[in-house]
């Protein structure tokens, strides 16, 4: 099947138990009548027989009589399943194999219509721009593809990313060696590392065999540097010597070199020197920068300024030798912590105006996963609490028992008499539960104030959890309704569904009639999402440009009549964020808000009216 009769199927699951006219579905997948019985055609034959019941004047359902919807969705996953390794096969067979592919060969190699196989290189041309790698289609020559030897490597490391599934392309790397050469050349590797007295592991050894495999079949420019450490380059030497004695091969001194930086940068054995002190320098800007645009203080995060340095001494030493390492858990990171990735993003490119350093996806999502870690240990610490109560043990015991059961972070650090406060030191100390009013004039440190009444009311209750939320969580303070401007381009038409400029131009013309932008915002939104895919997974993209060139905070929701293809993926929903720099808490709301939507919650969103959509969206946002 192609992709627009799956979209026909998925599209029947969503009606489940009604009927579609044949007009509405032939308007949501932008095809005539005539095209939409052709695809039902070839469904019954080539995916499951008459699925699709058609009634004259009712239209058309899926026939729940014969297959149940959990069995047509498994049925349908499979084909997506296969569909997507097939996409990445042919991927890598044109960044791997040293020949030029012609449509017509593949088309017959794998038996697929010639649309098919132009739909999937149109895809990996798309998907392969962030690498510096460009496809073309040539009559009588094929598929050529312009690009250096480093560049084709890391998008082969990365071709897991063209679809969603959990597909592991080392899989792929090993096979293009004998099975038996792979197993030795991992035996002498282990030998070597082993007599070396090198901590590793099983995981440790497969990666240095899959980069040695693709510097075996790409070999390497002559010019590139690959300064190391003594030991690892020994290391290496030995590894090439062994290989080539044992298995005929002639690799020469360059793959040696190459082979080096991969085991001294698996086993840290690289010495920065002076440079430490520029990577330290950057590292304490970027934090800076972070929490200047998230209002986090994370420069007071030990935990994570080590991190940070290990992390990035690293990273810094792919950068400087060209290699880009896999990060398999980048989309995976981009939906579920979207705000703290994006932020990131515009952070690094902000430094890179000084430090003309450029970092990948999947490294600003190595990157998030440590500011996230120092927002969630903000999160899990301990808020230290006193409690001051007028009365006697009893009321102070029965108080603290009631507000511990509030929140397992409470931490009840001492109950005083209310004549005591003045004498108390409250270094360390986070609230202060009162009983009665009492003079502070004294006190030179005083925490949070909250008074409750003695045997603590619902009302006293939640004005404690509400200050728990907000040390947990001080991101979100704003109230959303009163600073956002919202609208909807419902049923937003494009006269391509591949093209997405029509949605920053739309958006251009809206912020630019409310006043909400400068000159050069579009473009700075533009340029982003050629850097950097703004799509978030389940039908979602996240369009955003430049916070200081935005004068008044604004969203615009864009429902096309159809999935419009956003880089390899297909968008549902279209949440255009023109934020200004003092309202991003209220964006981390947003986008946290919008991550969290799921699938079946987006689908709904869809077949909303826009008064609808709008009331909707904001009472998730106040949630």
């Amino acid at each position: 099947m192609i992709d627009r009769q799956i979209k026909l199927i998925k599209l029947l699951l969503n009606y489940t138990d009604t009927y579609i006219s044949g007009h509405d579905i032939a308007k949501q997948l932008n095809v005539s009548n005539r095209t939409i019985r052709n695809d039902i055609k070839t469904i019954h034959t080539t995916f499951l027989n008459e699925l699709i019941l058609s009634v004259q004047s009712k239209g058309y359902m899926l026939n729940t009589c014969l297959y149940t919807p959990d069995e047509i969705q498994s049925a349908l996953e499979s084909v997506i399943v296969k569909e997507n390794k097939l996409l990445i096969t042919i991927a890598y067979r044109l960044f791997m194999e040293k020949h030029t592919f012609t449509i017509k060969e593949l088309s017959s190699t794998y038996h697929l219509t010639k649309s098919k196989v132009i739909d999937y290189v149109t895809r990996i041309q798309t998907w392969a721009i962030k690498f510096d790698i460009y496809l073309s289609i040539k009559k009588k020559q094929g598929i050529m593809i312009d690009a250096s030897t480093t560049s084709i490597s890391n998008a082969v490391l990365h071709i897991n990313q063209l679809t969603d599934d959990d597909f592991k392309v080392e899989n792929l790397i090993l096979q293009e060696l004998p099975q038996a050469h792979t197993r030795k050349i991992k035996q002498i590797i282990s030998k070597h590392i082993d007599n070396h007295q090198l901590s590793t592991s099983e995981n440790k050894i497969q990666q240095l065999l899959v980069h040695l495999i693709l510097i075996i079949k790409h070999s390497q420019p002559e010019e590139e540097d690959w300064s190391t450490d003594t030991e690892s380059l020994t290391i290496a030497k030995k590894c090439i010597k062994d290989i080539n004695e044992t298995l005929g091969y002639q690799l020469n001194n360059k793959t040696s070199e190459c082979f080096s930086f991969f085991i001294s940068y698996h086993f840290n054995k690289f010495d920065l020197g002076i440079q430490q002190l520029f990577i330290q320098s950057y590292i304490d800007r970027l934090i800076e920068l972070m929490e200047q645009h998230i209002g986090f203080p994370f420069s007071q995060d030990t935990i994570l300024k080590d991190n940070m340095n290990v992390h990035f001494s690293r990273t810094y030493l792919r950068l400087m030798s060209h290699v880009y390492l896999n990060n398999p858990l980048t989309s995976q990171i981009k939906r579920l912590y979207p705000f703290v990735f994006n932020t990131l993003y515009d952070s690094i490119r902000q430094l890179s105006q000084d430090t003309n350093i450029q970092l990948s996806e999947d490294e600003i999502a190595f990157l998030t996963i440590h500011f996230q870690s120092s927002i969630e240990r903000h999160k899990s610490s301990h808020i230290h609490v006193v409690i001051a109560c007028y009365y006697g043990l009893g009321i102070s015991t029965l108080l603290a028992e009631k507000i511990k059961q509030l929140n397992h972070a409470i931490q009840i650090v001492d109950t005083l008499k209310l004549e005591d406060i003045n004498n108390y030191h409250f270094e360390g100390i986070d609230l202060l539960i009162t009983t009665h009013d009492f003079d502070t004039s004294q006190l030179l440190q005083i925490p949070k104030v909250i008074q409750v009444s003695p045997l603590f009311s619902d009302e006293d209750a939640k004005k404690i959890e509400f200050f728990v939320k907000d040390m947990q969580n001080p991101l979100s303070k704003d109230d959303i309704l009163s600073k956002i401007q919202l609208s909807v381009e419902s049923n937003f038409k494009m006269n391509h569904s591949n093209h997405i400029l029509p949605i920053f131009e739309k958006s251009k013309e809206i912020l630019d009639y409310h006043h909400a932008t400068l000159d050069g915002y579009i473009e700075s939104a533009i340029d982003r999402e050629k850097q950097s895919s703004t799509y978030i997974g389940k039908g979602i993209a996240l369009p955003h440009g430049n916070p200081e060139k935005v004068l008044k905070s604004h969203m615009i929701i864009f429902k096309p009549s159809q999935p419009i293809t956003w880089k390899q993926h297909e968008v549902k929903l279209v949440f255009f964020l023109a934020m200004s720099k003092k309202d991003l808490n209220i964006n981390r709301k947003i986008i946290q808000t919008i991550a969290q939507l799921e699938e079946d919650d987006i689908h709904q969103l869809c077949l909303l009216d826009d008064l609808q959509l709008k009331n909707t969206l904001y009472a998730r946002f106040k949630e």
